[in-house]
């Protein structure tokens, strides 16, 4: 591996970085000093700080550019944003018998159409969030079952993505940096082909919408 390849190694493990350098925001002799010991150790052999300072203006980030210049125009493409609050997560361990009490649930909220409930399975557990009206129904067809977790006093921003969103690079990291970036804690992530659907505390939906809908209307 060459001086390149291994700065762009370095840096595709830094995506904050990444961006800063774009926007011209980044110290070059401070991060040389900071990836110098990577390099060297991808390389196989010292080099000097000044090197790394000269690799590194001579960077064409031409991939990132693109990417950044479609994620943008992607951005500006998106839909509605919806805000639903007085949602539950409910956390089950994952058991043979829990797809059969899945069904039970959903049977009995077939005659409520108005409200929300999302069923997320992992390896081991299975995450469901509903509105806090379906929660009688929700524990009672999970009779038996072992419950790891509740929390309560939820809500979800869900945003509509046009159908080419699957093919587009960066775009939930676009979201959860700015999120990230507001002080907004993502409790669940829940996404469909054309849907993204961020589960915030309730005291944190204003600042979290607030910023969604900022960058939206900002590209």
């Amino acid at each position: 591996m060459n001086l390149r390849e291994a700065l762009e190694e370095c840096l595709r493990k830094r995506p904050f970085v990444e961006e800063a350098l774009q926007d011209d925001l980044i110290n070059l002799s401070s991060l040389a000093r900071v990836i110098k010991p990577d390099i060297e150790y991808l390389i196989g052999k010292e080099i000097k700080e000044s090197a790394v300072v000269m690799a590194i203006r001579r960077r064409e980030p031409k991939l990132q550019l693109k990417m950044q210049h479609k994620l943008q125009q992607f951005i500006s493409s998106l839909g509605d944003i919806i805000v639903r609050s007085n949602l539950v997560a409910y956390t089950y361990k994952k058991t043979p018998a829990l797809t059969a009490k899945q069904a039970i649930f959903l049977e009995a909220i077939k005659s409520k159409p108005s409200g929300f409930h999302s069923f997320t399975g992992g390896m081991e557990e299975t995450t469901v969030v509903i509105s806090e009206d379906f929660g009688t129904d929700l524990e009672h067809a999970m009779a038996g079952e072992t419950q790891l977790g509740i929390t309560k006093d939820l809500s979800s921003i869900t945003l509509r993505l046009p159908n080419s969103s699957s093919e587009v690079i960066g775009l939930y990291y676009f979201f959860f940096k700015h999120i990230a970036s507001a002080g907004v804690p993502i409790k669940e992530i829940i996404s469909t082909t054309n849907e993204a659907t961020f589960i915030v505390h309730n005291d944190d939906v204003n600042a979290a919408f607030a910023t969604i809908n900022t960058i939206k209307r900002a590209q």
